[in-house]
């Protein structure tokens, strides 16, 4: 039982477990339950937004942005920063998930976008975002999502001409430099891009087995999204008392919801998977059409 308890397997639960207890060691049990209460909406946004994060190629900023934007009203600017936080606790946990479960990713491929991915992010966040204009930054995340459903139609396609994927890839090392670059640009301005990119990438180019292919760009957000976090709270101290209170609330959420979204994905017919993802990219490119149409 104690051997069991201490297992490769069992790590995921003993992550979820720290950070439940450093929350109720910072706040107490009562304030914990608190936070979550006041802030619900960002709760229960990021209960669909963590499952989307952690069983998907989409990081849970692809449903907290355009929620956060388009129905609570909050800035761009801070759905941004509040997404890069979140999902260093969600897709962490995804990805401990991923690597104690043994699910199978592109090791070299994120051996060659990480490094690429950071210096996109740092770049972004220090001389790129703080000009970026609100719509343009909205319509960037909606061209991005764009990009995601062109990737997941072609996937399907493929698989209904019965056209094989393939399980190993010969990546060239300057294509997903470069793509790695862009995405950590885009995650410096919406939260979100790096998964996206090296997601489309290995899919439409390498025709890549879409399950690893996703765990592998889940792994490379996680660690975007934590070094993205660190400028933002040490560097550029942007994680205000509104951020922290949605991140409180939030926590407790995600932790739990990402490793479930990797665990139930990895099992589930894609087609489901597929089907609401492309349902979700739609309303989110139809509200941003109408603003854009609005402020023409």
């Amino acid at each position: 039982m104690l051997q069991r308890a201490f297992s490769l397997s069992q790590v995921p639960v003993w992550f979820v477990l720290a950070v439940y207890c450093s929350l109720m060691w910072l706040q107490g049990a009562p304030q914990a339950l608190q936070s979550v209460i006041a802030q619900w909406q960002i709760a229960l946004t990021m209960a669909l937004g963590s499952f989307v994060a952690g069983g998907t190629a989409l990081g849970g900023g692809a449903v907290a942005f355009p929620v956060m934007t388009k129905l609570l009203a909050i800035e761009p600017a801070t759905a941004k920063v509040f997404s890069l936080a979140i999902q260093s606790f969600g897709m962490t946990a995804a990805t401990i998930t991923i690597l104690c479960r043994r699910i199978p990713i592109y090791t070299n491929v994120v051996v060659m976008a990480l490094p690429m991915a950071f210096i996109g992010v740092w770049l972004s966040l220090h001389y790129i975002a703080p000009y970026a204009p609100r719509l343009l930054t909205k319509s960037i995340f909606s061209l991005l999502l764009l990009c995601f459903a062109v990737t997941l139609i072609y996937r399907w396609w493929r698989k209904a001409h019965h056209l094989p994927s393939h399980i190993n890839i010969s990546p060239q090392p300057l294509r997903f430099m470069l793509v790695a670059l862009f995405g950590g640009v885009a995650s410096g301005l919406v939260g979100s891009g790096a998964d996206i990119a090296i997601f489309a990438l290995l899919v439409l180019v390498y025709h890549a087995d879409v399950k690893r292919a996703t765990a592998t760009s889940v792994v490379i957000m996680a660690f975007t999204s934590v070094l993205g976090s660190s400028i933002n709270a040490w560097q550029l101290q942007v994680i205000d008392a509104e951020i922290q209170g949605y991140l409180l609330a939030a926590i407790p959420i995600v932790v739990i919801g990402a490793p479930l979204g990797a665990y139930v994905c990895a099992r589930i017919k894609v087609a489901y998977l597929v089907s609401f993802l492309l349902a979700l990219i739609a309303l989110e490119v139809l509200f941003t059409l109408l603003e854009l149409v609005a402020q023409a």
